[in-house]
């Protein structure tokens, strides 16, 4: 069974996150293999890889590349066998992932990333708020499927919040999209597209209201019944001082 533990440093949260990041001998080969490949190549096969998707423009804006650049870098990536690009919906921008390949590579323990489309604008969405969240000098971002696979690993709840119980006994975790660490912080950031059953989303928040391994939850919510939504739950959950509410418009 998973235990809560208290908030810790944002430094030690994300070193339990990102140990996970075990090289097996044989993969420090590889790039004896990918010819063009550069340093700038695996800290994009890496930032993708730990985000599980991105897009070539947030892949450009988080490394203020010039658009022939990082068109040019993040087609040696595919090339050499590091990243997908993957199309799941028309007239919407083709997500990148890193392949198997593509992890070992970055020295990444994590899986190759599941689409859908039913997720694809949430991964759009994540993908900009990883990019346009603001960070302090020292701030480190840690996405949700880090999380789950830290959590995993040491069977702790990190930065989740405890929604239920399952019949073996453990804890039913509903994790964030995004943890941000820095300044002595941890904030847990979830993107909110779409409204979600009332009993269902105050259930939600009250579980983040309970939740002491993080400090603060902001959404960042659609405009309109979302938002709405999200106000009430928060106000009948008596959550304001744990949980903040800001337009999705500040990170896209």
């Amino acid at each position: 069974m998973m235990e809560a533990i208290a908030p810790t440093q944002p430094a030690r949260l994300a070193e339990r996150a990102l140990r996970l990041a075990a090289v097996d001998p044989r993969d420090q080969r590889l790039g004896l293999g990918l010819g063009g490949a550069s340093r700038r190549d695996r800290e994009i096969v890496r930032w993708v890889g730990r985000l599980g998707a991105a897009t070539l423009e947030q892949v450009r804006e988080r490394f203020d590349l010039g658009r022939t650049v990082a068109y040019r870098r993040v087609a040696a990536c595919i090339e050499g066998g590091l990243l997908d690009r993957v199309y799941l919906l028309h007239g919407e921008p083709a997500l990148l992932r890193a392949t198997p390949r593509g992890l070992r590579y970055a020295d990444l323990a994590l899986p190759v990333a599941r689409l859908s489309p039913e997720l694809a604008a949430h991964w759009l969405a994540c993908g900009w708020a990883a990019v346009r969240l603001p960070k302090g000098v020292d701030a480190e971002l840690l996405s949700e499927r880090e999380i789950r696979a830290a959590e995993r690993l040491e069977r702790r709840t990190l930065a989740s919040a405890t929604v239920g119980q399952r019949p073996d006994g453990s804890p039913q975790l509903h994790r964030p999209d995004l943890v941000l660490l820095g300044a002595g912080e941890v904030v847990a950031i979830e993107v909110e597209l779409t409204p979600k059953a009332p009993v269902r989303l105050e259930g939600i928040v009250r579980a983040w209201g309970r939740a002491r391994c993080v400090d603060l939850l902001r959404y960042y919510a659609a405009p309109g019944t979302t938002m709405r939504g999200l106000e009430r739950a928060v106000e009948r959950a008596h959550a304001r001082e744990r949980v903040e509410l800001r337009p999705l418009e500040e990170i896209l």
